[in-house]
């Protein structure tokens, strides 16, 4: 395989420790792992790559070697955007202090950013990946959406073998538009759920949906675009914001673990109402994404009980 090599200086601080446990707390299909790097297949201009990453620096210091292996990488039109690409994924250029300055100023936070501090998201390698695993986990536990993610995968594309590793590829759209329900439906899908997974997929492999495009788009658009199609709703549209895009100002006040969360940090006895959640993180914004992942890790010994609506 040909070999990409170089090293990436993200904004301080950075805590790939605690970013590379959290993907192992949750069991993600996609990631493996040697010691402190972490190593997953990414798409990129047609192409399936090895990507690896391996932090050479401090928390307050931080520096990533970025490896990518490919057959024929010599032949990538765009390496800057292929770079650029693997920043957004993995967070390197959010001005995260900001963040913290924020919840500097009420003592109730100041725990989570003692406990998460340097802790941020590691995007889902691209938006098809994250919204069609984003439908399969919707009603769901995370234990079984993920088998049903690792099945599409075996169905649909050939893992790559890496160094004695065998790694996990996600299908394309195309892959995925020339299924029949029925073979998901063989691999436990519910008709509507493989419907939604193969509905979504045809439309973005023909391109009557252009993901890319949503990049210019505000929160509210993309949420009343995507949620006018079949299966995808305002929690599905926010994950999607969140996980596939990178937006930092989401505030899923309907979703159960953030519901939990905030119960927890308040004291509540009761679980909040949507409306309550949304009045209390109104405060949040423009960091909202990252209030709600920091609260939900605080409730990481149920992350695996955690389900979806």
């Amino acid at each position: 395989m040909d070999r990409l090599m170089y090293e990436l200086e993200p904004c301080a601080p950075y805590d790939f420790a605690k970013m590379i446990r959290r993907v192992q707390g949750v069991n993600h299909e996609m990631f493996r792992f040697q010691g402190e790097r972490l190593l997953r297949t990414i798409r990129f201009e047609q192409q399936v790559l090895v990507l690896t990453v391996d932090s050479v620096g401090s928390i307050e210091n931080p520096k990533l070697q970025i490896s990518l292996y490919g057959e024929v990488l010599v032949q990538l039109s765009d390496v800057e955007g292929l770079k650029r690409y693997i920043r957004v994924m993995l967070s390197t250029d959010l001005d995260i202090r900001s963040f913290y300055d924020q919840l500097a100023t009420d003592a109730l936070y100041q725990p989570l950013v003692e406990r998460f501090y340097g802790l941020r998201f590691i995007l889902e390698a691209d938006l098809f990946e994250c919204m069609t695993k984003t439908i399969i986990g919707q009603q769901l536990n995370l234990a079984f959406a993920s088998t049903l993610n690792r099945r599409l995968m075996e169905l649909t594309a050939k893992p790559i073998l890496w160094e004695g590793l065998e790694l996990p590829v996600f299908p394309s759209a195309e892959d995925v538009a020339q299924l029949e329900y029925g073979q998901l439906r063989e691999l436990q899908y519910s008709q509507r759920k493989a419907e939604y997974v193969i509905d979504f997929a045809r439309l973005v492999a023909t391109g009557q949906l252009d993901l890319d495009g949503l990049f210019t788009q505000t929160n509210e658009e993309i949420v009343a675009g995507l949620s006018r199609l079949r299966g995808i709703g305002r929690w599905t549209v926010e994950c999607f914001l969140m996980f596939g895009m990178g937006r930092t100002d989401l505030l899923p006040a309907a979703d159960i673990g953030l519901r939990n969360g905030v119960k927890k940090l308040y004291g509540m006895e009761d679980k909040p109402t949507e409306a309550e959640v949304r009045q209390i993180g109104a405060a949040w914004a423009p960091w909202s994404s990252y209030v709600t992942f920091y609260l939900w890790e605080t409730l990481n010994d149920k992350l695996k009980e955690r389900t979806t609506s």
